[in-house]
């Protein structure tokens, strides 16, 4: 598991004199997903805060909780293996993929008619504006992996995600 996180971790390690041996906070979703972890945004939020050494102090004088942090955007290797370790043995669970059951039943909510479909471009205004909003990477990322293919290279139609296949995908990490 050790190494695990230390093959991940390498992927983004900083290299200049200053931050060698340590990583842009930024990349934490990533690595956590590239684990398999799947936490939610406000799961990821909890990490980085860890991951930062965020603690509580006591309170001000209006009685709010006060909290101290090493917030330098940059987290060392041994904070990272040691709170990633924690997350994917004591954890775990907290963070576990549904199952492509679950996912195709999540799908089958916007697929009113059972066409075994879902339009991409109705997909890609819901994941632009409702619930946790995707940033426009984050749905042209999900909408590559996702809609299939039209045949046809100079249409630029978005096409059809077929879900139940797509569900398989989500799943079992990318793996067919």
């Amino acid at each position: 598991m050790k190494l695990r996180v230390k093959d991940a971790f390498s992927l983004v390690e900083l290299q200049t004199k200053e931050t060698r041996g340590k990583c842009d906070e930024r990349e934490v979703p990533m690595l956590c997903r590239t684990l398999g972890l799947n936490p939610t945004q406000e799961q990821l939020v909890a990490i980085v805060e860890e991951l930062r050494g965020v603690t509580s102090v006591g309170a001000d004088d209006t009685g709010a909780d006060t909290k101290t942090s090493n917030t330098t955007g940059y987290v060392p290797y041994q904070r990272f293996e040691d709170v990633m370790l924690d997350l994917l043995t004591v954890r775990k669970l907290e963070f576990q993929r549904d199952n492509e059951q679950t996912i195709i039943r999540a799908f089958k909510s916007f697929d009113p008619n059972g066409d075994g479909f879902i339009d991409a471009a109705h997909l890609k205004n819901l994941l632009a504006t409702q619930g946790d909003v995707f940033d426009e990477t984050e749905v042209e990322a999900f909408l590559e992996a996702a809609v299939e293919p039209t045949g046809d290279d100079t249409e630029k139609e978005i096409g059809k995600i077929y879900y139940e296949e797509f569900a398989n995908l989500l799943a079992n990490d990318g793996r067919r």
